[in-house]
């Protein structure tokens, strides 16, 4: 599995297919997509899993459209992409990370220490919760 920047596209295709299938495809883009950086993990030739961070302004960053293919979900691929984004941003010297986490993934961004930002809400029918990475002691 290998760590890589990818095109807003290949993002699209993933996001559409895991996160908003019944959408059509512009669905699944954002504001400042043209603008944002896009990470995937590549596996046998394949993007399996993508991301994309947002320049929040004033050194933070927001992580937005996290997926993974439904085949290769539970394997790996997401945390380690988590993984390797979050080394980057460290290294970019990212001062704040955050991201809207559905409710039914927030158990796995507390694995990479996401804390809480007040109370869920609703976005297009589904429970979000916002989070922020906690400071590195």
């Amino acid at each position: 599995m290998e760590f890589k920047a990818i095109t807003l596209d290949e993002c699209l295709n993933i996001r559409h297919a895991v996160l908003w299938p019944e959408q059509s495809r512009d669905f699944v883009r954002v504001p400042g997509d043209h603008l944002a950086q896009h990470y995937g993990v590549e596996f046998e030739a394949e993007i399996v899993c993508c991301l994309s961070v947002f320049d929040a302004g004033q050194g933070s960053r927001q992580i937005r459209k996290f997926a993974t293919m439904k085949a290769c979900q539970m394997k790996g691929f997401g945390s380690f992409l988590m993984k390797s984004v979050l080394i980057k941003l460290q290294e970019d010297d990212v001062q704040y990370v955050f991201l809207d986490a559905r409710l039914s993934g927030e158990a796995f961004y507390r694995r990479f220490n996401f804390i809480s930002d007040g109370a869920p809400f609703l976005k297009n029918g589904i429970q979000y919760v916002r989070m922020h990475l906690a400071p590195q002691s």
